[in-house]
């Protein structure tokens, strides 16, 4: 599968299949589908959604889609929206290519709910979770703590710190989960954390 958004590995997928299915609107078996419970689409109503199949292929051609949560707006269906007291204020002006693109990408697994980044005025690139020791090796000067401050927003950079026990110099894993992004544009990474 290849998709423009989400370089991360396929168990990050939201609502992948794991095993060969057939698909639910065009009828051939595929090695990769996704349930359409919560999915956009036309092909079927709401009720008539659960339990259906949607492969690839269909997702790819826009037959389905799926909604994101992005920091600057829900995308559905009918674009994107800002959800009040939730997203930042939009200044970014994100072409209909790229919101269409995003529609057809897959959600990413997450404890809480998705927030896809942006950058360069477009959606970032899904390139996978990161630990502690992905800092590290990341980073250009070995201290993985400065790249994470860097690339956490400041509501979420106190997380390093907190998870350090007593007496501990190097950070080697933490409980949270860190979805990490990376512009398409310009190669910048940016990222967030949350947990159940």
């Amino acid at each position: 599968m290849n998709f423009i958004y989400f370089k991360g590995p396929h168990e990050d997928m939201g609502d992948l299949l794991t095993e060969r299915n057939t698909c639910s609107i065009c009828g051939k078996e595929h090695a990769f589908c996704f349930m359409l419970d919560f999915s956009i689409t036309d092909k079927f109503t709401t009720k008539e959604k659960e339990g259906k199949i949607g492969c690839y292929d269909c997702l790819r051609n826009g037959e389905f889609g799926f909604w994101h949560d992005t920091e600057f707006g829900f995308l559905d269906e009918n674009g994107l929206r800002k959800v009040r007291g939730r997203n930042y204020d939009n200044t970014l002006e994100i072409s209909a290519n790229s919101l269409s693109e995003l529609r057809r990408t897959p959600q990413i697994v997450t404890y809480q709910q998705e927030m896809w980044l942006t950058h360069c005025n477009d959606f970032m690139v899904y390139v996978g979770t990161w630990t502690p020791k992905d800092f590290n090796l990341n980073s250009p000067t070995g201290n993985g703590k400065d790249l994470f401050l860097e690339l956490t927003d400041k509501e979420l950079s106190h997380l390093w710190d907190e998870s350090l026990q007593e007496g501990q110099m190097m950070l080697e894993e933490w409980y949270p989960t860190y979805y990490m992004f990376k512009c398409r544009h310009c190669d910048k990474l940016r990222g967030y954390w949350d947990c159940d």
